[in-house]
């Protein structure tokens, strides 16, 4: 008896000309070469009818009833398809989406500083097809699981419900009667997601932080009047957030290398902005200590690995929390980094050793920069828990528990850290290897250009 060989596994039109197909889903990597659609996979699945045991299925007489019932439906069978069933081919746009909310989507819970995207399902849902959430999130969905699978045909159905949505969301803002809905807010938001990381275009990626880098006043930044639940404490912590990028944005004006300002309104400007300053600090402090335990950093000695300064790690109750404080320090590190350079500026301004302006920016230098170097330490202290690294006891996990939207997030602080002056090299070090760890494995070419943007942003 000759063994015939296994049956094919190629997709239909591979079967077809009889040529070897690497089987890849959902299109084989032969079809995409031609520039074909994949016709997909064909498992059929023979069916083989078995009497009782001991029995054998015996043909009726021509004449019977049960075989003219059968013979004719055979014959509506026949007429049909070919009789042979095939199995289903999964849908992407299903598995897309699933895998989209369960990596992008934090809920609420008592140790989780509000979440991330947790509307989008029920938003999804309940909206109408014409709707540009639609094509923004298959767009956003699709690109991501094209990274997981390292799937091309994935990646260009993306770029296609991207143009749509592209299409929609200015149809809806065109609209200037209608007010903004919050689903073409949220497709802004998704387009987003997928315009920053996955841009090749250095030139692009300028575009990103204009209203940092501006040099004029923005007035969609301003505090509102209205009143604000301030007893909240993640109120507070936006609300310090803000008063943080007024300042970066006023001290970057006086101090920055092509200022047209005169050393004595330089010098004039710098002290009330320095002032604000520690005012700003000094609210940062209050804000610390009335935040709720279950919202901040612990420090615990069970198992943690070594780090290079002998330093405990942190971790929390949720890593989008501690993903938030990051972001947080990331904003400390780029507050006290730009305090520092006024004071440093004032210093050399003023002549008289003796004025009130040289102890003003003496004291000012020295606790700016020791707070930005212990808020890079607090950043890198929680890395191996964002990482997923080890767990909210401090212990190493034997296989790291990542979350893509911690990646995201993580790409501006640690290209922060990487462009600070006041980082160490082993802090530099162990972040750019973080960095390209994310851009590896995720696909976020943002990483690649990131830290050299951030350059820009601190000088």
């Amino acid at each position: 008896m000759v063994f015939p060989g296994t049956l094919s596994r190629g997709c239909s039109r591979c079967r077809k000309r009889k040529i070897k197909c690497d089987g890849r889903r959902p299109g084989c990597r032969r079809c995409e070469l031609y520039k074909a659609p994949c016709p997909g996979y064909d498992r059929p699945l023979a069916f083989r009818f078995h009497g009782e045991p001991g029995h054998s299925l015996v043909r009726d007489e021509p004449g019977s009833s049960s075989a003219q019932t059968m013979g004719l439906g055979y014959e509506k069978a026949r007429s049909r398809g070919s009789g042979v069933c095939r199995q289903p081919q999964p849908s992407f746009e299903d598995e897309s989406i699933s895998y989209f909310l369960h990596e992008y989507c934090v809920l609420p819970a008592p140790g989780v500083i509000k979440g991330h995207l947790d509307f989008l399902e029920g938003m999804y849902r309940s909206s109408s097809r014409s709707s540009c959430i639609h094509p923004a999130l298959l767009a956003a969905a699709h690109i991501s699981l094209s990274r997981h699978y390292k799937s091309s045909t994935l990646y260009v159905t993306a770029r296609y419900h991207y143009g749509t949505a592209l299409r929609t969301v200015n149809r809806d803002l065109s609209i200037s009667k209608r007010p903004l809905k919050d689903e073409t807010l949220a497709s802004l938001m998704l387009l987003g997601m997928i315009e920053n990381p996955y841009s090749m275009d250095a030139e692009t990626q300028n575009k990103q932080i204009p209203s940092l880098m501006a040099k004029d006043d923005m007035d969609c930044l301003v505090i509102p009047d209205s009143q604000l639940d301030t007893s909240n404490p993640v109120i507070r912590l936006a609300l310090v957030v803000t008063r943080i990028g007024q300042f970066y944005r006023a001290a970057r004006r006086i101090t920055s290398a092509d200022s047209a300002w005169t050393p004595n309104k330089q010098r004039e400007f710098l002290v009330p902005v320095i002032q604000e300053a520690l005012a700003i600090g000094a609210e940062l402090a209050m804000i610390e200590k009335a935040m709720p335990t279950r919202l901040q950093p612990q420090q615990t000695a069970d198992k943690r690995p070594t780090t290079p300064n002998n330093e405990p790690l942190v971790s929390f109750q949720s890593r989008w929390t501690a993903c938030t404080w990051v972001f947080f320090n990331m904003y400390l590190i780029l507050f006290f980094g730009r305090l520092h350079v006024c004071a440093a500026t004032l210093l050399r301004l003023v002549d008289s050793k003796s004025s009130p302006q040289v102890q003003l920016a003496q004291t000012t230098a020295t606790i700016a920069e020791k707070q930005v170097v212990s808020m890079t330490q607090r950043l890198c202290s929680v890395l191996p828990y964002l990482m997923g690294e080890v767990n909210e006891q401090g212990i190493p996990l034997p296989v790291p528990q990542r979350q893509s939207v911690i990646m995201y997030h993580l790409v501006w602080p640690l290209a922060i850290a990487i462009s600070s002056p006041h980082s160490s090299p082993g802090q530099v070090k162990e972040c750019q290897a973080r960095l390209n760890l994310i851009r590896d494995l995720y696909g976020i070419r943002l990483a690649s250009f990131a830290p050299d943007l951030a350059k820009d942003l601190m000088a």
